[in-house]
Formats: structure tokens, C-alpha cells, sequence
């Protein structure tokens, strides 16, 4: 009965939000900008970026290269037209009510694509040849995210929600096999309230970030060590101008600032967010679980020295903290589990451009990370801090060869220790237990070498080899990877690609006393075949892969692991992106199955993560100018669970559906401020998802690990001053 009456005022709001549109077009007085944008030769450029920098409003270009842009914010902004391969250009314009402004703008050709990264600046982009992209905007503006990069993330294909966390299973892998990049530094720990599965959020914050590319499988040689994906994000580069930014929602609060001290030579940004969920657990319920609520904080500097023209140095500190306290329950104890983190990262980035050919991009960067965890009798404490540097080197020989290359240099200090329980199913605070110190050191380098090669407008490939050396097992690797792409028409696009990948081991597997120093590196081997059709108002692209998975590390009685594990897993992933007069956003859906023999699991059994079907809509509607309404449904089928003692993964949990929606008004104020009001409703459809059991050693008793919120609600506001 619930149910009716919500998808009765979702009828009735949808009619309300048709109704406004039709009126506002109707009576509102707007500006209009339109235009061309040509490259050199006066040839129209087809999926332009054009936008204007003090707000959201943008658009790309059509087919044609033509845009059109309706406003209700007067006076004289600044568009700004970016394309990749060419030179951004900012184009001063002054808008007035019914006085259309047409422009012709012409976009000179660069030889070396800046960045490898797309860097765009609201939800009109379009996603990039290898991978997809997203937007700081796409992030806070995509419902269930929780302004989450992860979490919106996992909208796409091929990434797996395993439970309520930001943690990415990324086409049959383990979370622990995506690398998470900023600047070209590894996060080796990018989660908050880190889990066996990840963590509930990522550790850094969209609006920090200038833009993401994510690879779900078969990415290039210059990223290595990863057997399943690839995250890498940009921060914000020099501020253009003075700006504070002051947010406030029910469980935090949050304050920016960006100030050019030398115009377009020296500018610094700062921002911290401080996190306390007590009065959302109030607000929405679920308050009886925690001994301690869930708290975090963040503090996060750049500053960014622009030289020369051709190049500038950017130092980047990100420093967090988490604790929560949580109760734990399970057949055979319950009791209060507590953690607490610390996470700290430096970066010093550095790129330079010689001519127009050669481009360098060099980073020296440190993570330092410490974890207390305590439940009943089991203490741990790990502290882990990682060192690298990375250089990478492009050259553009011409329009259709370029090489790519590249070192990294780094190493981990590993110190864990702390008690465990006597009698593994005893966790009581006065049962005995044994305490244990154990540390890890590891140095690893890399270097890889490929070439791009456009044949002609129908044929481009991609070449490498990438070489690494772990001195922990004395052990070197090398992985070709290869990539050939076919543009059989103006927006159509085939893909073959393949390549192999590897990983090392993770530190408690090679430990000289609890592990097994001689382990073998895990091996996967990518193979992809994909399709793509770009037109003016959709994206669409579908893959189906297959990868092979070698040398995994199984327990074995006699040396503790053995290099004798091995799987497989493949599947479909479909991906539909879209921008309609009234509606815009994604559909995605992913078949996977996932099988290994590894660690605990002595036999080829479906993974934690086999999640056969995943369907996800993130449908998003803009109402004039101001007010914007974000809808996403997931469903995905059951994942697999033991339900008997050494039957591993033999029964499958139930679906998993659920619908989160979000509503967010946009407006000026003096000049270029702005406010955002913004309200989510989470789980609207308030379904109690199970997620998994707990059980005793016999398994004749479980324990239910559903869903931490019901139906819950969450609202608040930024203003930007600027």
C-alpha cells in the first residue's frame, strides 16, 4: 500500500515538474548565447565543451559544431570553450534580456594533449576514448552518491556494490586490485571508515578535483600493478579568482577558499569538512548502534606556482581523520567494535612542456596511514607509510605518432601489531589471547614504454610494455599490453584490446613468519572487445571481456600460501549516457560472473563479488535555471554466501533494489555568488536490503547484516562568495 502511494506522488511530482517547465518557457524572459565553434581550417568541432565559469550553465556542441545556451543571469560573463587537442579559449560576452548574442569561435590546435585527464566543468561531457569521465558536478548532483566519488562511480558498468560502502569490485576483482591516483600519487589507503570491503566513503572530496578517468579493464602500460582498475583524478590548478565557499548539512559542516595571489603566476586553495552524524542518526533513526557516532575530518592545501608558461609546480597536503564505534554482533559474541584512522598525503607535482612536442609530469609524494581497531580481545594497530616518485614523458612526433613513458619509484614501511584471541571463536575482553609485532618493508620500480599510432582517420592503435621489480621476492615482471581502435563511421567506434597485468601479494601473504616469502606475483590477462556510438544528444557503448586469472595466493598446510590459485571471470557491460530537453544522465547494466580458487577457498567457487545482474538508472532534470532533480534506481541480483561449513559460496543472498532521490535549487546573488540549496531522500522505497550473515563456527547459527538506513533524509546549503 506504501509502495502505491509513492509512486503516486512520483506520478503527481513529475506532473508538477512538466507543468513548471512548459510555464517557465512560457513566460520566462532569457538571454540567449549560440554559435559555431570551427578549428583552423573553418571545419566545424563536433562535442565542445561550452560553458561559463561563474555558474552551471553550459552545453557541447552538436554534430555541426553548433551550441545554443539560454540564460537568466545578465551582464558580462566570461564562456569558456574547451576541446581535447586544442587550446582552451575564454571569450568575454555581454547578455542581455531578448538581445541574442552570436558568436563564431575559432579553436587553435595543440600538438600535446595538456593532461591526459578530461577537465570539463559540469554534467554535459562527453566520456573520453578509453574510459569514462565525471565531473565534480556529476558527483554531488547524482542521487545515492552522497557527493561521493566512488559511490558515483559505481553507477557504472563493471563496477560491483558489494554493500552499502564506496568500495569498486571492478569486473570480477577484488577491491584491493584498483588503483586510486591523484596527481600521480598512490592513495594506498583512499577510503574513509576503511573495511575489509573498502570503506563507506572515499577519501577525497569532488569539488577538489578538476576531473576523474576511470578504466574499467585493458588500460594502457603506464598503469601498472593493478590486476582489474584504474582510478585517476586531477586536483583544481590555479584559481582564477578570490572565492569562499561555506556549506552546512545535517551531519556536516564545511568551508573553502581559493585566493590568486600573483594573478595567473601564484594561487593557494584551502578547504576542511568536518563530519558528525549523531544528529542524522537522530534525525532518521538507528541511533542504538553505535557506542560512538561515526565523526570525521579533513583538511586539504594546494599551492600552485605557475613559472613560465610552459610549466608550474603544484604542492598538494590532504590530511583526515575517522573514528566511529560501532556495535558488533554475531552468534558467538556481541560486543563494541571501534577504529579509528589517521591518513596523510603530500604531493609535489611538477610538469613542464618543452616546445610544443615534449611534455614531463613528476611527482614525489608520501602516504602516511595509522588504524587502531579494537574488538573484544582482538586489538590491532597497523601504520603503513608509502613513498614515490613517478616521472612521466610524452612526445608528439606528429599528428599521428606519439610516444609515451615513464618511471615510478617507491617504498612501503609496514608496521603491524596488537592480540589476538587464544581461542579464535572467544572474542571476550577477559578471554587470553596472544600479542604479535610484525613489520614489513618492500622497494618496487617501474618503467614502461608504448606508442600511439593513427594509421589514418578509420585506425589508431595503442602499443606497450611495461617492466617492474618487487626486491621483497627478488621477482620481475613484464606486460604487453595492445590496443587497435576502428572508426567505421563519424561516431562509431570498435576496440580490440588485451594485455597482461600483474599485482604483488599482499604483505601478511609474504610475511617471512606467517606467510610465504617465495609467492609468485598475481597475473590477469585482459581481453576486451567494445563498440561505441557518439552522437549529439547520446553516448552509447558496450563491452564484453573475459579475464584470466593466474598465481593466486591459496592457504597450504606446509607453507602457509602457495602460488597454486587461480579464476577466471567475464561479462557484459552496457553503458548509455544522454542529454534530452528535459531529462539527462545514464543507464547502465553489467552481466558478470566471477569464479576463483584463492585464499580460504580450496576449490573453484563464485567470489564474494559474483553479482550476476546490475542495473542502474541515474536520471537527472533541470527546471528552468534554478532547480535541479536527481533520481537513481539500482538493482542488482544476489551475491553468492556460505551457508554450510566448506560448501564456500554455494547459496545466493536475495536482490538488492533501491531508489534515492534529490532535489537542488541554484541561484546568483550580487553579481557572481551563488547559493545552492539542496534535500536527498535515501532508500525511498525504505527496503531493508540484507547484505550478508554472520555465523558461528558450526554454521547452525547466523546473524543478519541488513541495510544501516531505512528510509532517511538529508538536506542543507552552500554559498559561494566570490
Amino acid at each position: 500500500m506504501f509502495r502505491n502511494k509513492i509512486i503516486l506522488a512520483i506520478i503527481f511530482v513529475i506532473s508538477i515538474v512538466i507543468n513548471q517547465a512548459l510555464s517557465y518557457h512560457n513566460n520566462k524572459q532569457i538571454g540567449i548565447v549560440s554559435g559555431k565553434v570551427l578549428d583552423s581550417k573553418n571545419a566545424p568541432l563536433p562535442f565542445v565543451n561550452v560553458f561559463f565559469t561563474d555558474g552551471m550553465e553550459g552545453t557541447m556542441t552538436d554534430e555541426n559544431g553548433c551550441f545554443k545556451i539560454e540564460t537568466n543571469h545578465f551582464g558580462k560573463r566570461v564562456l569558456r570553450v574547451s576541446h581535447i587537442g586544442y587550446e582552451q579559449k575564454d571569450v568575454d560576452v555581454i547578455i542581455k534580456k531578448e538581445a541574442p548574442v552570436i558568436l563564431n569561435i575559432t579553436l587553435e590546435e595543440s600538438y600535446v594533449k595538456m593532461e591526459t585527464i578530461t577537465i570539463t566543468a559540469s554534467s554535459f561531457t562527453a566520456a573520453d576514448k578509453e574510459g569514462q569521465t565525471l565531473t565534480s558536478l556529476d558527483i554531488v548532483t547524482t542521487a545515492g552518491a552522497a557527493a561521493d566519488i566512488f559511490k558515483a562511480i559505481q553507477t557504472f558498468p563493471g563496477v560491483t556494490q558489494v554493500d552499502e560502502g564506496a568500495g569498486m569490485f571492478v569486473r570480477g576483482g577484488d577491491v584491493s586490485e584498483t588503483i586510486v591516483m591523484l596527481d600521480g600519487a598512490t592513495l594506498v589507503h583512499p577510503y574513509r571508515y576503511e573495511s575489509d570491503t573498502g570503506g563507506y566513503f572515499g577519501m577525497i572530496n569532488p569539488f577538489l578535483l578538476s576531473g576523474t578517468y576511470f578504466s574499467s579493464g585493458a588500460f594502457s602500460a603506464k598503469y601498472g600493478n593493478a590486476l582489474s582498475g584504474i582510478l585517476a583524478m586531477e586536483s583544481l590548478g590555479m584559481p582564477d579568482c578570490k572565492s569562499i565557499d561555506f556549506g552546512m548539512g545535517l551531519a556536516a559542516i564545511s568551508l573553502g577558499a581559493s585566493y590568486p595571489i600573483i594573478p595567473d603566476k601564484l594561487g593557494v586553495r584551502f578547504s576542511g569538512n568536518y563530519s558528525d552524524t549523531k544528529t542524522l542518526f537522530k534525525v532518521n533513526g538507528g541511533t542504538e548502534k553505535f557506542n560512538k557516532f561515526p565523526l570525521s575530518w579533513d583538511g586539504n592545501l594546494s599551492v600552485i606556482y605557475k613559472y613560465s608558461n610552459c610549466g608550474y609546480l603544484k604542492f598538494f597536503n590532504h590530511s583526515a581523520q575517522d573514528d566511529i564505534g560501532v556495535l558488533y554482533e554475531s552468534p558467538t559474541y556481541s560486543g563494541n567494535f571501534i577504529s579509528g584512522t589517521d591518513n596523510i598525503l603530500n604531493n609535489v607535482y611538477w610538469r613542464q612542456m618543452f616546445g610544443k612536442k615534449l611534455l614531463t609530469k613528476s611527482s614525489l609524494s608520501q602516504n602516511r596511514f595509522h588504524q587502531d581497531i579494537m574488538i573484544g580481545n582482538l586489538s590491532l594497530k597497523n601504520s603503513d607509510v608509502f613513498t614515490k616518485w613517478r616521472t612521466d614523458i610524452t612526445y608528439t612526433a606528429s599528428k599521428k605518432f606519439k610516444i609515451n613513458s615513464g618511471f615510478e619509484i617507491d617504498n612501503t614501511e609496514s608496521t603491524v601489531s596488537g592480540s589476538y584471541p587464544d581461542d579464535e571463536n572467544n572474542l571476550h575482553p577477559d578471554a587470553e589471547s596472544i600479542t604479535f609485532s610484525n613489520d614489513y618493508s618492500a622497494f618496487h620500480n617501474g618503467l614502461y614504454l608504448e606508442c600511439e599510432i593513427n594509421f589514418s582517420q578509420r585506425i589508431f592503435t595503442i602499443s606497450g610494455l611495461r617492466v617492474d621489480y618487487l626486491n621483497e621476492i627478488n621477482t620481475y615482471t613484464a606486460d604487453p599490453r595492445f590496443s587497435i581502435g576502428y572508426r567505421f563511421a563519424d561516431t562509431q567506434i570498435l576496440k580490440l584490446a588485451t594485455g597482461r597485468y600483474h599485482q604483488y601479494p599482499k604483505a601478511q601473504c609474504i610475511d617471512a613468519h606467517y606467510g610465504n616469502p617465495n609467492l609468485l606475483p598475481l597475473e590477469a590477462i585482459h581481453y576486451v572487445a567494445g563498440y561505441e556510438l557518439k552522437s549529439e544528444i547520446t553516448n552509447f557503448r558496450a563491452e564484453l571481456y573475459y579475464k584470466d586469472y593466474n598465481d593466486l595466493p591459496i592457504m597450504d598446510y606446509e607453507q602457509n600460501f602457495a602460488s597454486d590459485g587461480y579464476g577466471y571471470s567475464y561479462g557484459t557491460d552496457i553503458f548509455i549516457k544522454g542529454n534530452l530537453p528535459f531529462i539527462s544522465g545514464w543507464m547502465s547494466y553489467s552481466y558478470l560472473v566471477s569464479e576463483r580458487k584463492e585464499l580460504e577457498y580450496l576449490k573453484l567457487v563464485p567470489t564474494n563479488y559474483d553479482i550476476r545482474h546490475n542495473f542502474i538508472a541515474a536520471l537527472k532534470s533541470r527546471i528552468g535555471e534554478s532547480n535541479s532533480f536527481s533520481l537513481t534506481y539500482r538493482y542488482t541480483s544476489g551475491k553468492p554466501y556460505t551457508a554450510a561449513l566448506n560448501q564456500w559460496n554455494s547459496d545466493r543472498l536475495p536482490s538488492i533494489q533501491r531508489l534515492d532521490i534529490s532535489w537542488s535549487y541554484f541561484t546568483f546573488f550580487s553579481g557572481g555568488n551563488f547559493l545552492v540549496l539542496y534535500a536527498a531522500v535515501s532508500n525511498l522505497l525504505d527496503r531493508r536490503n540484507l547484505y550478508g550473515y554472520r555465523y558461528n563456527p558450526e554454521y547452525t547459527e547466523r546473524t543478519k547484516l541488513k541495510s544501516t538506513f531505512g528510509r532517511s533524509v538529508y538536506f542543507g546549503f552552500s554559498v559561494s562568495l566570490r
